[in-house]
């Protein structure tokens, strides 16, 4: 599915990171609930565009949310679910988060 990325102007709990003197450009995914965040990247590079970093972005963003619904008083568990699908390269360079945070 691709998206017109140029039309969107705002995606819910979605961001876009362009910096003029860095190497990421992509989305980021966050999310918080009773002050626990879930939070992912989604680099143009690593997806091959924009368009398809996107698409990645929003079917994370609604698998976190159907998780969510699920354990409606538990986001921990609903996130760490999420947590568990993602690969361990889903940070750009220098936004990898702390390993006893990984653990």
């Amino acid at each position: 599915m691709m998206y017109d990325v140029i039309v969107m102007k705002h995606i819910r709990n979605i961001t876009r990171f362009t910096y003029e003197f860095t190497s990421f450009q992509g989305w980021r995914v966050t999310l918080c609930r009773n002050q626990v965040h879930f939070t992912r990247y989604f680099s143009d590079k690593q997806y091959g565009g924009e368009s398809e970093s996107l698409a990645a972005a929003l079917a994370t963003r609604n698998r976190v949310l159907e998780s969510l619904r699920l354990h409606p008083n538990e986001p921990e568990l609903a996130f760490a679910e999420c947590r568990a699908e993602e690969p361990l390269t889903c940070y750009p360079r220098g936004l990898r988060p702390r390993k006893s945070l990984r653990e």
